[in-house]
């Protein structure tokens, strides 16, 4: 069976009511109107291992009238056994999602009424079984085939990760022995979205954000108990408000702990 937004629809009709009422009061912020850029990190596992994706949102979901969200993302049956999907984030007070998955895709649709309104930015957890034989040095590209919120508002920018099947990890954890380091920003100069690749040696608590060069806080992207090994979250070049910043030179700058590094950024439109 392959999920489409046809199942979605499928789930809908016993919110519609609510939603449509709620849309009739002006449910919908101007707010929607802002894209959220949706996130799927670099995760690197061992054959055999298991690891969690997380599916991140740019900004949480409250007063954005998002009353369902679609996505399809397609695996490598060559490296992935199983799929499922851990119901761990702002898609909860809506309850169990349909799901579809297994080696070769995952799929998802849930809809709800009131609408989302939450704090975190984590959508759901995408948690794969990687096959014992899978090759080392195997990178499987995990790209969006389609996410909509509502359909397609507000406007979501997909932004893809990559599973790694590589030595020195176990379990859900990330690898061992690697450098607490900061990527460069890709790309950069940036027009719509850049990536910020960084990786920590242990799980640790870690905080990377945007700055301009006179020194303000422009953004957090990341705040929080990270697990080991390789993060890469996308920043969409707005604000913590939303807004587009504007043309320029800007820093990013992780730190965990004592440890700090930064990297320098150029947006251009």
């Amino acid at each position: 069976m392959n999920l489409t937004r046809v199942s979605l629809r499928l789930l809908l009709p016993r919110f519609a009511g609510a939603a449509l009422v709620a849309l009739a009061l002006g449910g919908a912020s101007p707010a929607a109107a802002v894209p959220i850029t949706v996130s799927i990190p670099v995760k690197d596992v061992a054959p055999g291992g298991t690891v969690d994706v997380p599916i991140t949102a740019s900004v949480a979901p409250t007063g954005l009238g998002i009353y369902s969200v679609d996505f399809r993302i397609p695996l490598d049956p060559a490296i992935v056994q199983s799929a499922t999907v851990l119901n761990d984030g702002m898609l909860q007070p809506w309850g169990a999602p349909f799901v579809n998955a297994n080696a070769s895709f995952v799929a998802l649709a849930a809809a709800g009424a009131p609408p989302l309104a939450s704090a975190s930015t984590r959508i759901v957890t995408l948690r794969l079984v990687i096959l014992p034989g899978a090759p080392l040095g195997t990178n499987m590209p995990l790209e969006f085939e389609h996410f909509w919120f509502n359909d397609g508002t507000p406007a979501s920018i997909p932004s893809g990760g990559v599973v790694r099947v590589r030595n020195g990890t176990t379990g859900v954890g990330g690898p061992e022995g690697v450098p607490f380091a900061l990527a460069p920003a890709s790309p950069s100069p940036a027009r719509s979205a850049t990536r910020l690749a960084f990786t920590l040696p242990s799980s640790s608590r870690a905080r990377l954000a945007v700055y301009a060069l006179d020194g303000r806080l422009v953004r957090v992207l990341e705040d929080g108990v990270l697990d080991a090994g390789t993060h890469a979250p996308s920043w969409d070049l707005r604000d913590g408000a939303g807004s587009r910043v504007p043309v320029g030179v800007y820093f990013a700058r992780l730190e965990s702990g004592t440890r700090v590094a930064q990297r320098r950024l150029v947006v251009v439109r």
